[in-house]
C-alpha cells in the first residue's frame, strides 16, 4: 500500500511564481524534481540519487534566471 503523503521539499523559487520541488518516492529513482510555475509543468525529471536531483535542481535554476546585464567597457 503506498504512502498516504509524499515527503515534498521546495528547493527554490522565483518572483514570477516558478517553484522548484524535491519530491522523495517509495519507488526507485527514488527522487523527482519538477519545475512548475501555476499549473504548468516546466521541467521534470527523477533521479536515484538526493545530490544529483539538488544539482540539476540548481543547473534549472541557473537557467530560469535572467541574465545579468553586460557591462560596458569604455
Amino acid at each position: 500500500m503506498a504512502s498516504p503523503h509524499l515527503n515534498v521539499e521546495r528547493l527554490w523559487s522565483m518572483h514570477d511564481g516558478t517553484i522548484c520541488l524535491l519530491v522523495e518516492l517509495e519507488s526507485a529513482p527514488r527522487y523527482e524534481i519538477c519545475v512548475v510555475r501555476g499549473e504548468e509543468v516546466l521541467r521534470q525529471n527523477r533521479l536515484y540519487a538526493r545530490g544529483s536531483a539538488q544539482m540539476l535542481a540548481e543547473t534549472w535554476r541557473t537557467n530560469q534566471s535572467p541574465a545579468p546585464p553586460a557591462s560596458i567597457a569604455c
